[in-house]
């Protein structure tokens, strides 16, 4: 067996996945060939750094974190509306209470009082009388 074919058998001999005459073929080159025997180490090198690689550690609590994760989200996106809510509420029920304020009372009569309170901010005779007297009169 040469180089060449050997160092292409050599991921497989690793794995394991080499028939029995072809193993041995294998293994009786990397006895007598040191420079395949280093790439053999090397490829070994290799294949266990990519193993511990695809070990991935996974935390105990990611699945508590997650959950707690969407659990706050979903509270942020319900207290949103709930301002808007509140806001819209209030002012419903303020303009409601001027309306049933107005039914209750209702518009008032004025009193003959009253129309005389009016028709006196409405004549202006004395005032007028004052301000002529005032620009008659000679200092």
């Amino acid at each position: 067996m040469n180089c060449k074919s050997t160092e292409r058998k050599l991921i497989f001999f690793l794995e394991n996945n080499l028939p029995n005459q072809e193993a041995e073929a294998v293994a009786s080159h990397l006895d007598l060939c040191p420079g395949c025997r280093e790439k053999m180490e090397y490829l070994r090198e290799t294949l266990s750094l990519l193993d511990k690689e695809k070990t991935v550690q996974v935390n105990p609590f990611l699945f508590t974190h997650l959950q707690g994760r969407l659990e706050y989200m979903e509270k942020e996106k319900s207290r949103i509306p709930k301002p808007l809510f509140i806001a819209a509420a209030l002012i419903i029920g303020l303009f409601s209470g001027i309306l049933l304020g107005q039914l209750i009372i209702g518009p008032s009569k004025p009193t003959s009082r009253q129309e005389y309170e009016i028709a006196y901010l409405f004549h202006d005779n004395q005032i007028e009388n004052m301000e002529n007297l005032l620009l008659e009169e000679d200092f």
